[in-house]
Order: structure tokens, then sequence, then C-alpha cells
């Protein structure tokens, strides 16, 4: 038998951290590895670079090497596929962090066009007891979308569903005795010429087994076509351990990390210095609230409004002098009042974003805050948040709210027809779809991500470079007092 340990979306948590409440929690590769069996092969589906207080202390710092891979190599890293948010920093920042790394890089649809990252579209690891795993890796295509040019510039992202195809081809030629397909990326049913999830179609291509991320999912081990597939959410708060037989059989299950057993002699000694150092810099002040700027709970604030998503959105409106903002919050409801710290902005706004301003018009914004209204479902004549962003995975993030404009959502009306008031100034316009004006929005939703795709149907004005979270610092750091803001115009009918 062989032994397989399976992570992704890690994020650079390796310590045993949320870094936002107080004590150790069930988090973290560090205490992850501890449940690793000797010889076991152990695999990585990416995203590393990005959404963590400490890859952010190290991009800004210019740490080398990242912890995230002093991490992986003492656990025995084998495999390692990237992932989207990789990209987030350009190519210098992948080299190193990929450079850096023990393990075989497989990305069958990454073409790195100036050969430094030393990516192959797959490897055979031969296990402790002389079986061959044939590993293929791909990455969702939509890095081509999320991407600036900037960020790719030495970098092809290729179809990776022909590209997964063209590896196992020539993967099997070595007669593996199982065949492993790493995908950054995951299931969705959507539209378009660039997919952003296509397990579904990978699950088809005769792979024994499908390891898919980037959804920050918990997928329990499950059959697609002939290919055992899962998933397991985000911040090492889970893994996968799958068992391999000399008679084809595989078990699998979803492991979950114990931070109070003890870390393996390897990972006691991975400096601390630098997380001593993020953890201080995030109970540093860096401003004052004149009350609570708020997100009370996920429902709450949808029905209501939210007093943080106003305030978001009037940086946003500020920064970028443009008509229109929307903003959502994350899943996990944060509240800012009296002094602010580094850390607790962080947790109000945890990933890098930055700005674009588009030119929409009426149509453009109604039609993206159908999605909004589609957030809500009646139920005993009670309002709750539609399963549409719980299942299969809370998605509260995809829910937006609107500053600029005055605005209606009546749940009781079909879908696609909840908007029934849409003001900008004295411009209706429900019954101006044409009349034209600016709006600022993040890159996220500026793909069409989410549900949004009517924005990929206006024309961009501007891009910005300056990551939100460090506008949003410079902004708590220059305006003292933040007061709290107007509330938004908005109702929601019953």
């Amino acid at each position: 038998m062989a032994d397989l340990y399976f992570t992704s979306d890690t994020h650079s948590y390796i310590y045993p951290t949320d870094y936002i409440s107080q004590g150790r929690k069930n988090m973290g590769y560090m205490a992850l590895s501890s449940s690793f069996k000797e010889g076991a092969v152990i695999a990585d589906g990416g995203d590393v670079l990005q959404g963590s207080p400490l890859v952010r202390y190290e991009m800004k710092n210019h740490i080398r090497p990242f912890l995230s891979s002093v991490a992986f190599n003492r656990a025995g890293l084998s495999v390692y596929t990237p992932g989207n948010h990789d990209f987030n920093f350009g190519y210098d920042a992948l080299r190193d962090f990929l450079t850096s790394l023990n393990a075989d890089k497989v990305a069958a649809n990454l073409r790195d066009i100036r050969g430094e990252l030393g990516v192959k579209p797959f490897t055979v690891i031969e296990t402790s007891d002389g079986m061959k795993l044939l590993f293929v890796g791909v990455i969702t295509d939509y890095v081509n979308v999320w991407e600036s040019k900037e960020n790719l510039e030495g970098l092809e992202i290729t179809d990776s569903v022909e590209a997964a195809a063209r590896a196992l081809e020539e993967g099997r030629k070595l007669s593996p005795d199982f065949t492993i397909c790493i995908y950054h990326g995951g299931f969705g049913e959507e539209e378009g010429d660039i997919k952003e999830n296509r397990g579904s179609e990978l699950a088809e291509l005769g792979f024994d087994v499908l390891l898919t991320a980037h959804q920050h999912a918990i997928i329990e081990p499950k059959h697609i076509g002939t290919a055992l597939t899962l998933q397991t959410g985000s911040k090492a708060m889970h893994a996968a351990h799958l068992v391999f037989s000399k008679d084809g059989s595989i078990d699998a299950e979803i492991i979950t990390p114990d931070a109070s057993l003890p870390l393996k002699k390897e990972m006691e000694s991975i400096p601390s210095d630098t997380e001593e150092k993020v953890l201080a810099s995030l109970a540093e002040p860096i401003g004052y609230v004149d009350g609570n700027l708020a997100d009370s709970s996920k429902l709450e604030s949808a029905v209501h409004g939210s007093s943080l998503a106003d305030f978001l959105n009037d940086v946003q409106l500020k920064f970028s002098g443009a008509d229109v903002s929307a903003v959502s919050l994350f899943n996990d409801p944060v509240t800012l009042g009296g002094e602010v710290t580094l850390g607790g902005l962080l947790s109000a706004y945890p990933f890098a974003n930055t700005l674009l301003k588009l030119k929409v018009t009426g149509k453009i914004l109604k039609d993206a805050m159908e999605r909004s209204a589609s957030y809500f479902d009646v139920e005993n004549g009670r309002v709750r948040i539609s399963d549409r962003f719980i299942i299969p995975k809370e998605e509260h993030y995809n829910y937006d709210y609107y500053r600029g404009v005055s605005y209606s959502f009546d749940i009781k009306k079909p879908l696609g027809e909840r908007v029934v008031r849409l003001m900008l100034g004295s411009v209706d316009l429900l019954a101006n779809p044409d009349h034209a004006f600016t709006m600022v929005v993040n890159s996220y939703r500026a793909t069409g991500t989410g549900g949004y795709g009517s924005y990929c149907k206006a024309s961009v004005l501007e891009r910005y470079s300056q990551d939100v979270q460090e506008l949003l610092i410079e902004y708590f750091e220059s305006v003292r007092p933040v007061r709290i803001p107007e509330k938004t115009d908005f109702l929601l009918i019953l």
C-alpha cells in the first residue's frame, strides 16, 4: 500500500492561527503535517503566495525563502501544482517560490517562456513499496482572465483539459500503477470561451484520481466518471489522505489537523521570528473609527445594509472618482470600531484586490444587480439566504453592496425581475437602460466572476495597480477619525 496526502489553497497559513482570534486553532500546515505518515507521498494544489498576513508581510519586506516553502520542504512535499493566486505578484515572485521547493512542479498547461520555473507537464513518483504514481497538474484557464498582462509576462496558460489529456497520454507510456490529476480549479456549470472550473470535464479523461482545489470547498471523496475526486478546503484546515493498494483499489478520506499534537522535529526548528514580527505588526493601531463600521451578520447586513460596505464603497469612489461603486463583504462578519489595528482591517478585507473603473450602462448594472438580488429567498413568509450562495460552498462574498445609486429589490418577483428601483441621481436607469456612467469594482468582479458576467460587456476606462488593502491602510492613517458614512438608499421588499 502507498499513502498520499493532498492539500491546496493553504494561502501560507502554516501556523495554527487564523490571525483574528486568540489561541491556537486546529489549522495550519505545520500542525496538519503531524498527521502525515513517514514515507508518504505529499502533494499540494497551489495558492500559497496570497491571502494571509504572513505572506503579505513576506511580500512587503521581500523575505525569502517563503516560510511556506520551508514548511513544505520539511514535510517532504513531492509534487506542487501552482494556483491562480501564485501569479498575483508576477514572474519573479513565482520563480522565487517555485525554485525554493524541493518538490516536482507540474503544470501541463503552463508554458514558461523564460524557462526559469522548473515546471513540467507531469511526473512519476515511485512509492516506498515500488508502485508508480503518475501526477499531471493543470491550472484553471481563468488565470488568463484575472491576471494583468504584466503578471503573466513570460508565461502562457493554455487550455487545461487539452493539456491534461496530452500529459495523461504521454505519462501512461511510463506504465504507472495509478494516474492522478491535480487541478487548481473545481466544478461548475459555466458559459463562455474561458471556463473557471472544469473538474467534470477532467474527470472524464480517464484519470484514477482527480484532486481539485480553488473553490475552498470540502468535497468528500466521490466518483465522477472513472475518477475518485475530492476537495480539501483552504488555510490548511483539512487534507486528503488516500491509500493506494496493489489490487487497484483506492481508499480516501478528509482529515483535519490537531494543534494539540506535538510538531514533527522538522517543523519545530522552523524559525519563528518572522511570524512574531507579523503578529506584532497586526496588533499595531493604524486609525480610529468614531462609531462602528459594522457587518453584523450576513443576512442582517444584506437586508438592512452595512456601514462597513458603505465605507468600503466610499473609499473606492473617492479613489477612482467614479459615479457608482460595488463591493462585497467576506464570509465571516467583521466589525471595525474604535481603535483599528492592522489585523482588524485585514480581517475585514482579507484578500489582495486591485480596482478598475468601467464605463457601464443602466442595463449592465441592472443585470449585475439581479445576481445580487438572487441572494434572497422567502420561506414561510421569512427572508433567508438562498442556497445559491451556500451550496456547495458559502459564497457571501458574491453578494454585492452598491453606492452612488438608490435601489430596491422585490424578492417576491421572479429571478431576473427583482430590481424594481434603480436611480442614479435624477436618472431612472430602468427607464433609461442605455444611459452610460462610470463604475468602480475590484479586479475579481470585473472579470464577471461570481455570476456577474454583465460587467464583461463594459469597457475598461482605467486599471489601478494599488492594492485595495494598502489603499485602506493609507485611508485610516490619513483620515482621523473615520466617520460613519450616511446609509445607502436601499430597500428590500418582501
